[in-house]
């Protein structure tokens, strides 16, 4: 009984296969590829747009029923749908960070979907570039910058988007660069902000006062006019980012640990001494450090005449020694100085391995003028003493200075006219290197973090005929003489009067 059962089932599933034989209608599938798009692209929001032309080809050669859609995507927090047409073309409007970028291809009618993606970088205009602070024609003060991408692209007016108070003559902008409490300093004047990193809006409550947690109370408004350490390589490093120290206008120091103080933030002024802390004296507005690990700062101290030393955390500054050997004293009321102007290098004469710092001092009964030159790490160590020969002419006079890293040069301005001096003791040399006729000079630096290695110097100018210009130059290497040569790639017109420069890399 059973084999018969099975021979019928066998003989139903036979013939049922058999029927069914040739009733599928198969049709070939319209597959679709996509080519053509980067590995990784890098825009800026509110900038760029972001042009993509992707290469489709299908198996059937018919795009007629493809539809589009482009996505930035963000792990799997947000995804936005940036375009539908073939070709990208989007004005680009996300907000600063990493995105997946996602192209799909889908044919309507079998539902098939091809995919490509590529890395988006999206940042500001602001992320990365060279900040200028100044005046305009007008007097009023701007900050553009030279903001770097795949292009340069100058940003004329910086602060024009944000509502900004009246503000008083414009003295630096500096960003304090990587970091947990990274700042974007905007100094005037009269007020010092800290600046949206993202967006350069100026929020007027947002000031250097609400960094001072005070003990004492001193009915004074502290402006200051540097930070430091500041930003020591194109990456936007400085050279700690668990310390930092700001001299203000009124002469006041104040120094600060981000690892005690749980942040930027600043305790009472340093501006005194162990043993006697009421009793203030006035800092000149420089610190001169090493700028590639930071050990403390170094200030010259207008009241006595002197060079007074703040290590990295103390909440005083300590004096200087001499010995008999050394090429100049600390205090200059022996010898009747009084300090000019300070600069921090990369030069590294003498074991210097993070930089020397010079001084510029002049005798105070004639225009004798001479240069200190020093290491400042965990202590001071003098390098040398040299005096400023009668053949740099009007010295005395100029109104800017820069120090080159590389070379035994100072470069100096008197008005329109551009001078090196080469100190190398018993070969010093004067250059006329360029006069720039009715345009004054308004800026000298040697740039010690974009091209450390190189370091370029940058020169501004400014007339009322053409507004402002900055130029880069090449500095020479023969060491029989002293040449710079202008980089013609690195020429900017239509500026503002551009009192001081920095750069910026990070947000």
């Amino acid at each position: 009984m059973k084999r018969i059962i099975y021979t019928v089932l066998a003989a139903i599933i036979i013939t049922s296969c058999y029927d069914d034989k040739g009733s599928y209608d198969y049709h070939d599938i319209n597959e679709v590829t996509i080519d053509g798009l980067a590995a990784k692209y890098q825009v800026m929001t509110g900038v760029s747009t972001l042009k993509i032309e992707p290469k489709i080809t299908t198996t059937l050669g018919d795009e007629s029923n493809l539809e589009y859609e482009w996505r930035a995507v963000v792990g799997y927090t947000s995804s936005e749908l940036i375009g539908t047409e073939r070709n990208l073309e989007f004005p680009v409007t996300l907000a600063p960070t990493s995105y997946t970028l996602y192209l799909r291809v889908i044919d309507k009618t079998t539902g098939v979907t091809a995919v490509k993606t590529a890395a988006l970088e999206v940042g500001t205009p602001y992320t990365k570039g060279l900040m200028m602070i100044g005046q305009d024609g007008l007097g009023k003060t701007k900050v553009q910058m030279l903001s770097i991408s795949t292009d340069t692209i100058l940003i004329k007016d910086v602060l024009g988007n944000t509502d900004v108070p009246n503000l008083s003559e414009g003295v630096d902008i500096i960003h304090t660069g990587k970091g947990s409490y990274s700042k974007l300093w905007l100094i005037t004047k009269d007020e010092v902000y800290a600046l949206d990193m993202t967006t350069m809006k100026l929020d007027p409550t947002k000031t250097f006062q609400k960094a001072l947690f005070l003990a004492n109370e001193y009915n004074l408004n502290f402006v200051p006019v540097d930070f430091a350490p500041r930003i020591k390589d194109q990456a936007g490093n400085p050279s700690s980012a668990y310390y930092s120290a700001t001299i203000c206008s009124n002469g006041y120091v104040f120094n600060s640990s981000t690892l005690l103080m749980g942040g930027a933030y600043f305790t009472d002024p340093v501006n005194r001494l162990e043993k006697e802390p009421n009793v203030w004296f006035k800092a000149n507005p420089c610190m001169m450090y090493s700028l590639t690990n930071w050990g403390g700062f170094v200030y010259y101290d207008e009241t006595n005449e002197r060079f007074l030393k703040v290590a990295s955390f103390t909440d005083y500054s300590t004096l200087l020694t001499d010995s008999g050997t050394d090429p100049f004293p600390w205090n200059q009321q022996s010898v009747g100085r009084t300090f000019v102007y300070g600069e921090n290098t990369l030069n590294t004469d003498g074991g210097s391995t993070y930089g020397n710092s010079f001084a510029i001092m002049k005798n105070k009964s004639d225009q004798t003028h001479y240069i200190y030159k020093f290491y400042s790490t965990s202590t001071a160590i003098k390098r040398d003493f040299l005096t400023i020969s009668a053949i740099a002419t009007d010295f005395n006079k100029a109104s800017f200075y820069a120090f080159s890293s590389r070379r035994t040069i100072i470069y100096y301005a008197v008005g329109s006219k551009l001078y090196a001096y080469d100190y190398n003791k018993g070969y010093e040399k004067i250059y006329l290197l360029e006069d720039y006729g009715d345009a004054q000079i308004t800026m000298l630096k040697c740039d010690t973090q974009i091209e450390p290695s190189t370091n370029p110097i940058y020169v501004a100018t400014y007339s009322s005929a053409n507004g402002g210009t900055l130029q880069k130059y090449k500095q020479g290497t023969n060491p029989d003489v002293v040449t710079i040569t202008a980089d013609p790639a690195s020429h900017w017109t239509d500026l503002i009067k551009i009192k001081k420069i920095s750069w910026r890399a990070t947000n």
